[in-house]
Order: C-alpha cells, then sequence, then structure tokens
C-alpha cells in the first residue's frame, strides 16, 4: 500500500467583489533522495481569478510515485519536475477553467515516467521538457477550448520516448522539437477546429523519430522541419478540410527520411524543399479536392531523392524546381481533372534527373 507523502486541499470560495485578488494559495512538495512508492494529491478550487500555484519536485532516484493535481479556477500555475535519475514515476494534472499554466520537466536520466495533463478552457498553455538522456517517458497532453498552447521538447540524447497531443477548438498552437541527438521517439499530434498552427522540428543529429499530426477543419496550418544531419526520420501529416497550408523542409545533410502529406479539401496549399546536400528522401503528396496548389524544391546538391505528387479533382496547379548541381533526383507528378497546371524547371548544373508528368482528365 501506498504511503501518502502529502495530501493538500485548499479549498477557497470567493463570495463577492470586494474579495477579488485578495488570496493566493500556494503548494510545495518535493519527494528526494531515494524516496519511493509515494502518492501526492494536490487541490486547489477556487471562485474568482486568484492565483493558485502548485509546485512538486521529485529528484535524488526517487523512483514509482504518484502525482495528481486538480485545479479549477483561474490563472493557475502547475509546476512538476522530475529529475536525477528519477524513474518510473506518474504524473497527472487537471486544469479547468482560463489563463492556467502546466509545465512538467523529465531530465537528467529520469526514465519511464508517464505525464498525463488535460486543461478545459480557454488560453491555457502546457509545457513539457524531456531532456538529457532521459528515455521510454510516455506523455499526452488534451486541450479542450479555444487559444491554447501545447509545447513538448525532446532533447540531449532522449530517445524512445512517446509523446501524444490533441486539441479540440479554435485558434490553438502545437509546436513539437525534437533535437541534439534524440532518436527513436514517436510523436502523434491532433487538432481539431479551426485557424490551428501545428509545427515539427526535427534536428542536430536526431534520427530515427516517428511524427504524425493531423488537422481536422479550415485554415489550419502545418509546417514540419528535418535539419542538421537528422536522418531516418518518417513524418506524416493529414490535413482535412478548406484553406488549409502544409510546409516540409529537409536540409542541411539530412538523409534517408520519409514524408507523407494528405490534403482533402479544396484550396489547400503543399510546399516541400529538399536542400543543402540532404540525399536519398522519399516524399509522397497527395491533394484531393480543387484548387490546390504543391511546390517541390530539390537544391543546394541535394541528390538521390524521390517525389510523387498526385491532385485529383480541378484548378489543380504543380510545380517542381530542381537547382544547384542536385543530380539523380526523381519526381514523378500526376494530375487528374481539367484546368490543371505544371510548371518544371531544372537549372544551373543539376544533371541526371528523371521526371514525369501525367495529366488527364
Amino acid at each position: 500500500m501506498k504511503k501518502i507523502a502529502l495530501l493538500f486541499a485548499a479549498v477557497l470560495f470567493v463570495m463577492g467583489a470586494t474579495m477579488a485578488q485578495s488570496e493566493q494559495n500556494k503548494s510545495s512538495v518535493t519527494i528526494s533522495y531515494g524516496s519511493d512508492d509515494n502518492e501526492v494529491t494536490v487541490a486547489q478550487d477556487l471562485d474568482g481569478d486568484d492565483l493558485n500555484v502548485s509546485d512538486v519536485d521529485i529528484l535524488g532516484n526517487s523512483d514509482d510515485n504518484d502525482v495528481y493535481i486538480n485545479q479549477d479556477g483561474e490563472d493557475m500555475n502547475s509546476d512538476v519536475s522530475i529529475t536525477d535519475g528519477s524513474d518510473g514515476n506518474m504524473v497527472n494534472v487537471e486544469q479547468y477553467g482560463e489563463g492556467h499554466d502546466s509545465d512538467v520537466d523529465i531530465d537528467n536520466n529520469s526514465d519511464g515516467n508517464g505525464v498525463y495533463s488535460y486543461q478545459y478552457g480557454e488560453d491555457n498553455d502546457s509545457e513539457v521538457s524531456i531532456s538529457n538522456n532521459s528515455s521510454s517517458n510516455l506523455v499526452y497532453l488534451e486541450q479542450v477550448g479555444e487559444g491554447n498552447s501545447s509545447d513538448v521538447d525532446i532533447a540531449n540524447g532522449s530517445n524512445n520516448n512517446e509523446v501524444g497531443t490533441g486539441q479540440y477548438g479554435d485558434g490553438n498552437d502545437s509546436d513539437v522539437s525534437i533535437y541534439n541527438g534524440s532518436s527513436d521517439n514517436r510523436v502523434l499530434a491532433a487538432q481539431y477546429g479551426e485557424d490551428n498552427s501545428s509545427d515539427v522540428e526535427i534536428a542536430n543529429g536526431s534520427s530515427g523519430n516517428f511524427v504524425e499530426t493531423y488537422q481536422d477543419g479550415e485554415d489550419n496550418s502545418s509546417d514540419v522541419e528535418i535539419a542538421n544531419g537528422s536522418s531516418n526520420n518518417y513524418v506524416g501529416t493529414g490535413q482535412d478540410g478548406e484553406g488549409n497550408d502544409s510546409d516540409v523542409s529537409i536540409t542541411n545533410g539530412s538523409d534517408l527520411n520519409g514524408v507523407v502529406t494528405i490534403q482533402e479539401g479544396e484550396d489547400n496549399e503543399s510546399s516541400v524543399s529538399i536542400y543543402s546536400g540532404s540525399d536519398r528522401n522519399v516524399v509522397l503528396t497527395t491533394q484531393d479536392g480543387d484548387g490546390n496548389d504543391s511546390d517541390v524544391e530539390i537544391g543546394e546538391n541535394s541528390n538521390d531523392n524521390y517525389v510523387e505528387t498526385y491532385q485529383e479533382d480541378y484548378n489543380h496547379e504543380s510545380d517542381v524546381l530542381i537547382y544547384q548541381n542536385s543530380d539523380n533526383n526523381t519526381i514523378m507528378v500526376g494530375q487528374e481533372g481539367n484546368y490543371s497546371t505544371s510548371d518544371v524547371e531544372v537549372s544551373f548544373g543539376s544533371d541526371n534527373n528523371f521526371i514525369d508528368v501525367n495529366q488527364k482528365k
């Protein structure tokens, strides 16, 4: 049976306007020096917009602890730190209301931890950082409402982590960064609503990562960058709706990556850029709907890449540019429907490329 390290419950009801901004609750919990199998519950419930703060630190090889944080109100902060070889801990953060902030840090060889963060309301922010050789952690972030932000960083030799993010509402932002030799991580990011933004970056020798993003709604944007010697990664992006934009760039000696982009709807744009000595990448782009646009660029000594673009329905545009000593690339363009255009340019010493354009009604 787990020991109860701390039970903190702060319940404050503000009955009148004269009490607003008058109180502040703060809870601090520290589990350290090889302390295991503890259970921590922090509950903060507030009427009004006073500030509640919860800080939980698990450090010094403290393992298998459970942390439950529940905050209800406005402008609440939750900070959880798992560090210094602390493994197998579980953190559950739930926040209800507006203007909340949730930060979770897992670092310094802390492995096998689980984090679940749920925010319901508007203008909330959730941040998770996994760094410094922290591996095999599982993180899931869920946000329901408008104007929310989700940030996930996996860095500095942190491998085999799994991250899932889900955002439901309009005007949300999701950022995922994997960098500095962090490999074999798996990231799934989904957004449902309009005017949402999703950004994924894999950089600095980070290889073997698997990333999928999905957006359902209108006027959403998805940006994926693989850079600086990051190879053997797979990225899939899916967008369902109108007026969406997808940008993928592979650069600076990043090789053998696979990218799949699927867009369903009208007036969508897809851009793929491979440059600066990035070789043997495979990019597949499919657009289903009217008035879509696809742009592909391969340049600056990038060789042996394979790019396939398929567009179905009417009024499409496809542009392909191969430039500056980029050789032996294969480009396949398929357009099915009327009133579509395809432009291909090969320039500045780019040799032995194969380009096939197939247009049919």
